[in-house]
């Protein structure tokens, strides 16, 4: 999970240079470069409605507007239409989509154990919006912190009769994507 992360983040920040040229460094690329990554993780990024950049850019200059003093919201926009429209960026937010998707048909799948339970029963979809900040969270039986993705392993086997999850299993990069994707 960490590695796809990792990817999707090393892939965003090495669009954002090439669809601005180090000889082209402006106010508005230093901002997404450097200040936008402080709060968000480049997930933001590929999820981010194009059709909304207006609205977007208007929010965090209202939130923020010491970062955005010097920077041309009109240039601001153009900069990221051109980011999103990169063919790796898409490439990348279709991968990451594919991955939700598949995220979520798991958390509804009755199959992943042998309980008959999915993990929509105990958890309403409408109720994660926050969870993907919860995590990693100290877990006291453990007496460490413990990863989403080890939480969700942990609950497969006690909670639905699954078998234990492999390190690396692509099912638990899915379910962990999807909660993600929640707000």
């Amino acid at each position: 999970m960490r590695i796809f992360l990792s990817l999707l983040f090393l892939a965003f920040s090495l669009t954002v240079a090439t669809v601005v040229r180090a000889d082209e460094s402006t106010a508005e690329t230093d901002l997404i470069q450097v200040k936008c990554e402080l709060c968000h993780t480049m997930m933001r990024g590929y999820l981010m409605d194009a059709s909304r950049l207006k609205e977007i850019v208007d929010r965090m200059t209202a939130k923020n507007p010491q970062w955005f003093k010097d920077v041309d919201s009109r240039h601001l926009m153009e900069v990221l239409t051109t980011m999103l429209k990169d063919p790796k960026i898409a490439a990348l937010r279709q991968a990451w989509e594919e991955a939700v998707a598949r995220g979520k048909a798991l958390y509804v799948d009755r199959s992943l154990g042998t309980t008959g339970k999915a993990c929509v029963d105990c958890h309403a979809e409408g109720t994660l919006g926050r969870v993907k900040d919860l995590y990693p969270k100290y877990n006291e039986k453990l007496n460490r912190f413990e990863s989403m993705e080890e939480r969700l392993s942990g609950m497969i086997v006690t909670k639905l009769g699954g078998a234990q999850p492999a390190i690396g299993d692509p099912r638990i990069t899915d379910l962990t994507l999807y909660l993600k994707s929640l707000r």
